[in-house]
């Protein structure tokens, strides 16, 4: 057993296109998520978590960073993070860690490592824009947002599946070996799973379960028309209204069929993790959600609830010797994001503070016993989720969410009183006061003009070494091999 004062060892599992309510302790009652269930159980579950650009590259740089896409300039899956951004990883390099990635992470460029010290399995996605990527097969263009995704769901296997069993197998092995070798230093590991992203295809004994249990269960409904314009714009350029209410179905239950599966994997990489000496904290999240149907919608992109909205839970595994005791059983209400992950890490690791960090650190929600009153700072402090798509800005404070779209009206909801997102306050004269409000913190740090500027400045280097990827390509160690010659 390592000594008294030790840092903890951390299991961060991230997952990738999971939405926030979709587990059996939110309520979903049509999903058997036992082992996700009992980290919530025995742990913290922030159940107002948002990501910070629900696109998986922006909002995985901010998450490592600790800083808003604007500060990052990681707008869309094209982009990299600059390797001398400071990351958690680092951090906790710094703070004596043995740092390891295993699976994915979606860093795009040269720098596949980002302050992870080892890196078990590559990803399943292109290093570089056009670069070469796991094959496919059949289901080419199934993992993209369009109607090839929803016509192609239902049972049976896919590189998703299997990806996720490889990175599973390779954390299990890598836990015994270490355990074997009796390293002493606390472990930062990073689990990366590609599910529930799609492709919507999930094992076949699951997906009878969840068609089953799916039964009378229907999405959000489609708003009324006139469609917002932001949204009717989203459905023109995605073409999805050709869907029909079996693809809704097949695809819903395919998607929580991946959900499933996903909490299969993370049941064994939990049960290996308790072998670790020491004590050892395990953090879930996703990178950002899924809209499932709602709405009439599929996949992110949106700053509706299903899109942005992520699941957040910190359990204690064990906590013998740390002098920091999480709470067991307890669920926080106030909202909180990604950005704050680096600064929590940090703190938990007692790494050098980093800098930079628009995030804050969320020990004092998570500690045992803490009081009502520690809530009151988060209470007042914004959240913010940002696209490029416009360019476009959320802003979470209070109840309240403000969508602001630099090429359309806004919109204004209440999450308290309207949590479907049905009814659009923004038009009414009596939450003028609100919305100027939310107006304002919004645009205080963030210039919409600016960021297109910024991005049209790289569009010119992005095409070239896209082109350069599609020619030439690039032999990736870190791109995770895989044959599918028998698919």
């Amino acid at each position: 057993m390592s000594q008294a004062g030790q840092a903890p060892n951390i299991i961060m599992i991230v997952s990738d296109q999971h939405r926030a309510d979709w587990m059996g302790c939110t309520g979903a009652s049509y999903l058997n998520t036992a082992n996700l269930d009992r980290l919530a159980e025995g742990g913290v579950r922030f159940t107002n978590a948002y990501c910070n650009a629900p696109l998986c590259v922006p909002s995985r740089m901010s998450m490592i960073s600790g800083r808003y896409p604007y500060r990052t300039e990681v707008w869309g899956n094209e982009h990299e993070l600059a390797s001398d951004v400071p990351t958690f990883a680092h951090a906790l390099g710094l703070a004596g860690y043995e740092t390891v990635l295993c699976g994915r992470m979606h860093f795009k460029g040269p720098d596949q490592r980002h302050g992870y010290q080892q890196r078990l399995v590559g990803d399943i996605t292109p290093t570089y824009s056009g670069g070469p990527s796991a094959p496919y097969g059949r289901l080419k263009g199934t993992a993209a947002q369009g109607m090839l995704s929803l016509e192609h769901s239902g049972p049976g296997d896919s590189p998703v599946l299997r990806y996720d069993q490889a990175v599973t197998d390779a954390c299990v092995d890598f836990l015994d070996t270490r355990l074997r070798s009796g390293e002493s230093r606390s472990l930062f590991l990073t689990v990366g799973y590609y599910g529930p992203h799609p492709t919507f295809i999930c094992p076949p004994d699951i997906y009878a379960a969840t068609s089953e249990a799916l039964q009378g269960i229907e999405p959000i409904s489609r708003d009324e028309e006139p469609l917002h314009p932001w949204v009717a714009d989203w459905f023109n350029r995605l073409k999805i209204d050709q869907a029909t209410a079996e693809d809704v179905r097949r695809v819903r239950a395919s998607y929580a069929g991946l959900v499933q599966q996903l909490d299969r994997h993370i049941g064994r990489v939990v049960e290996a993790a308790r072998s670790l000496p020491g004590d050892t904290i395990v953090v879930y999240v996703s990178d950002h959600g899924e809209m499932a149907g709602d709405h009439g919608m599929f996949w992110k992109q949106s700053f509706y609830e299903g899109s942005a909205a992520v699941p957040m839970i910190w359990h204690p595994l064990s906590q013998d010797t740390a002098e920091f005791q999480l709470a067991r059983g307890r669920t926080v209400d106030v909202p909180v994001s990604l950005i704050d992950l680096a600064p929590t890490l940090v703190g938990l690791s007692g790494a050098p503070a980093m800098p930079g960090l628009d995030g804050n650190d969320l020990r004092p929600l998570l500690e045992a016993g803490a009081s009502a009153d520690k809530e009151a700072f988060w209470t007042e402090r914004p959240v913010y989720c940002e696209l490029l798509l416009g360019p476009s800005r959320m802003i979470r404070f209070k109840q309240y969410k403000l969508n602001y779209y630099s090429n359309h009206a806004a919109q204004l909801f209440d999450l308290e009183s309207d949590p479907h997102e049905k009814r659009d306050l923004y038009p009414l004269e009596e939450y003028t006061g609100i919305r100027d409000q939310l107006l304002k913190l919004l645009l205080e740090n963030w210039n919409p003009e600016r960021i297109k500027e910024t991005v049209a400045s790289k569009k010119a280097d992005l095409q070239y070494l896209t082109q350069w990827g599609k020619q030439i390509g690039l032999d990736n160690k870190d791109l995770w091999p895989s044959d599918y010659s028998d698919y």
